[in-house]
Formats: C-alpha cells, structure tokens, sequence
C-alpha cells in the first residue's frame, strides 16, 4: 500500500499551521503532565516556563520557555520531514504485525 499523500500534507498542514490546536497549551499540558516544574514550598502549584532557566555554573545559559519553544519548533519540522519521505512510499512494512 502506498502512503497517502493528500493525508499526509493535511497531517503536516495541521502540524505546521496549528490549525485546530493551540501548541502553547499543549506545551503546558505536557510540562503539567510531567509533573517536574514543582518546588515543595509550593504545593500543587507547577512553575511557570518563563519563571524557569537553565544554568551552567553561574551563567543563566536561556529561560526554559525559549528553550522548549525553538525545540518544539525543530521538533514538529524533524516530524513534517518524516511525513514529506512517506510520500509514495510502500507503508506495508510499517503496517505489519510483529
């Protein structure tokens, strides 16, 4: 079977245009999820990304809201490549059961 490439644009479409979805709430749903952005002074309560900053040694190296904003970036366009290489290609391998 051949990748679907109408499927496949619409995919990467709705990645890259955040048509339905709003990426900054997903990114906060995830950092909630995770559950690593707490202190114990302050109870259920999760950090804020902005109020956050990755340091080595002394030196603030970036905010990690910046950090995690330019990776998820890299991250989606890494993913809308994968999908532009699935275009007519063979998916059955992919399809197997092990």
């Amino acid at each position: 079977m051949k990748a679907n490439k109408k499927t496949l644009m619409a995919v990467k479409n709705y990645l890259k245009n955040e048509g339905g979805y709003d990426l900054d709430e997903v990114i906060n749903d995830i950092v909630s999820e995770t559950n690593m952005l707490k202190a114990k002074e302050m109870g259920d309560n999760t950090l804020s990304l902005d109020e956050c900053s990755i340091n080595w040694g002394d030196d603030e190296v970036c905010v990690l809201e910046d950090f995690i904003n330019d990776y998820t970036n890299k991250f989606i366009d890494k993913i809308c490549n994968v999908l532009d290489s699935f275009v007519g290609e063979d998916i059955d391998w992919y399809l197997e059961e092990e």
